[in-house]
């Protein structure tokens, strides 16, 4: 796989240009993760009563419900 790197004024590194096809697999890749992290987190609270809203759980978690529509 060839990469190839985008670099500001100082010459760091600000980007990387990778093949298509490795990106997908890499996209698909996380939603597997995400969602078998998702299935850990049920798990995990399957059995606990749940006494939050909505709009709190996902601030525990660092999200929004904008991030539900993604």
């Amino acid at each position: 796989m060839e990469i190839q790197f985008i670099t500001d004024a100082q010459g760091r590194r600000t980007a990387a240009v990778i093949p298509f096809d490795e990106w997908q697999r890499t996209e698909k890749a996380k939603n597997v993760l995400e969602h078998v992290y998702l299935a850990g987190l049920i798990d995990e609270r399957r059995d606990s009563q749940s006494t939050g809203i909505l709009d709190e759980l996902l601030d525990a978690e660092g999200l929004c419900r904008a991030d539900l529509e993604s």
